[in-house]
């Protein structure tokens, strides 16, 4: 087991012109994304950022984001990635709440800045600017700046913390997951074994880096193997498809909302994906329907499941069952490799096959701790067991399906309702797009679900007629008792239906606030 930047280094050695990244700007060979990254750890070093110091990144997808991640390894750093969908007070707490002494930054986020500034009393020479035609007064520039050169030692050792990446906040006030060296390590196995992953496949990078599944779904694994990542600067349906043409892509990790834009792309008929081995399914469950399209282009679809704090592989589909393990919506397949996985009722036992219950899990994978939160570290596991708060089944074959979060879950006249039950039956409705179902106070059921939707384009359905579709395949109790319609649903940055944002949309639209 050994740190992210030991992994590139040894390919540098070994296979200085094999190709690492591929980038809207050209390509980088192993040899110079290892020259590079030494030359952003000397710029750490020279902003005084060595053992254990944090420092953000505020940007897209781009190669200098894999370079300093690299650098944190080299000088014992951390990088704290951070979303820049969020807004500049958000962004403030995470900076202020992890500790970071610099900030690097993208073009497209230099507006945030100065708020950001205001709001952590960061000075301006500690803002990096990733790009050459990016400015900020004050700023330093990341290409340019000579910080000299040296020896940098071995740098981090596998138990070091590499990120602190912070949680969505779907489910409360964001907290900081610190992953290390050896969670990456154990997440890139995890990765890499199920489906077969060589040096010789093509990964395509559309998640953010800004999230963990960026990182670790598939660009860390792909360096691991010293094979090559295609790394568009931000996700366009066109752009994706033309280079999976084009660069020959093997392997292209998607969350739904991503997939479903690559399939109704007007090129997606005709572009040539002969070279793909694997759609995988990650981030949310993944429609059925989704799954038919990419098959119907003669292409395997799998999927997994994992979360920030399992760095993120917790489970895959092995390359021979992707028939059996995509059947039902929610797969995930089997626990992968080095992580071992239970699903517990309430009263802690293991669950029979087809009972529903928590998924817990335990591994090299799973995550050190969250950030100056000993309690909340504490309270997540049991016996050593990472609860995590998803609710799945598995079948008499070992084939494990998510049905929703626990705290997801509606209790409704002490009959317990999981949402994406009732989802996958509204979203049998040819007028509905997409669908969300929460919870909604009762007083004679104390608790009651109610449906918000968004229809096709073109489409028409009424409340009544959505009520009556839905008793058709659900109990009484199940069917939502209110229907609210929108244009479409709030989401998350990595695609994820942000359900606090759906309850919320649904209390503002209802007057339930007062």
């Amino acid at each position: 087991m050994r740190p992210v930047h030991h992994w590139v280094r040894q390919h540098a050695q070994s296979y200085p012109e094999r190709t690492a990244l591929i980038t809207d700007q050209g390509k980088i060979t192993y040899g110079e994304l290892h020259s590079r990254a030494l030359r952003a750890a000397r710029l750490l070093r020279g902003m005084g950022i060595g053992e254990g110091d944090r420092f953000g990144v505020l940007a897209m997808n781009l190669p200098e984001f894999i370079e300093l991640l690299l650098a944190a390894g080299h000088t014992s750093s951390i990088l704290v990635p951070l979303n820049y969908r969020l807004s500049p007070a958000e962004l403030a707490f995470q900076i202020k709440d992890s500790g970071c002494s610099a900030l690097f930054v993208g073009r497209e986020q230099v507006s945030m800045v100065s708020e950001i500034l205001t709001r952590t009393r960061l000075p301006a020479e500690r803002v990096v600017m990733l790009d050459r035609d990016a400015e900020f007064p004050g700023a330093v520039p990341y290409h340019g700046s000579d910080m000299g050169s040296g020896d940098l030692g071995d740098g981090a050792a596998p138990e070091d913390p590499l990120l602190i990446c912070y949680t969505s906040g779907t489910t409360g006030r964001p907290k900081g997951a610190v992953l290390t060296h050896g969670n990456m390590f154990a997440n890139a196995i995890n990765a890499i074994v199920p489906l077969g992953f060589t040096h010789q496949d093509r990964f395509l990078t559309l998640l953010p880096l800004i999230h963990v599944g960026g990182i670790g779904l598939f660009t860390l694994p792909a360096l691991l193997l010293g094979a090559a990542v295609i790394l568009p600067r931000r996700f366009e349906p066109d752009h994706a498809l033309r280079l999976i043409e084009r660069e020959r892509a093997t392997v292209v990790m998607v969350v739904p909302t991503i997939l479903k834009m690559l399939t109704e792309a007007p090129a997606w008929p005709a572009t040539d994906l002969s070279s793909v081995r694997y759609f995988i399914n990650g981030g949310d469950r993944c429609p059925l329907e989704l799954v038919r399209r990419v098959r119907d282009r003669g292409v395997a679809m799998g999927g997994g499941y994992g979360l920030t704090e399992s760095s993120p592989t917790a489970f895959m589909i092995h390359a021979d069952e992707l028939e059996a393990g995509t059947r039902a919506e929610g797969f995930i397949g089997k626990p992968a490799p080095l992580t071992e996985a239970r699903i517990v009722a309430e009263d802690g036992r293991d669950c029979a096959a087809g009972e529903v219950g928590e998924i817990w899990l335990r591994g090299p994978n799973i995550f050190q701790g969250y950030w100056n939160l000993p309690d909340a570290t504490e309270a997540a596991f049991t016996d050593g067991w990472f609860r995590t708060g998803d609710l799945a089944r598995r079948d008499p074959d070992g084939h494990t399906f998510v049905v929703g979060r626990k705290k997801e879950m509606i209790k409704s006249g002490g009959e317990n309702i999981y949402p994406a039950e009732v989802e996958a039956v509204l979203q049998g409705h040819p007028a509905v797009a997409e669908v969300c179902v929460v919870g909604r106070p009762d007083p004679k059921w104390i608790e009651v679900p109610v449906a918000v939707v968004a229809l096709r384009l073109g489409s028409r359905v009424t409340a009544a007629e959505l009520s009556e579709f839905a008793a058709a395949c659900l109990a009484k109790f199940k069917v939502p008792k209110d229907f609210l319609f929108v244009d479409a649903l709030p989401r998350t940055s990595i695609g994820k239906v942000a359900r606090s944002e759906v309850r919320d949309l649904y209390v503002r639209e209802r007057g339930l606030g007062d």
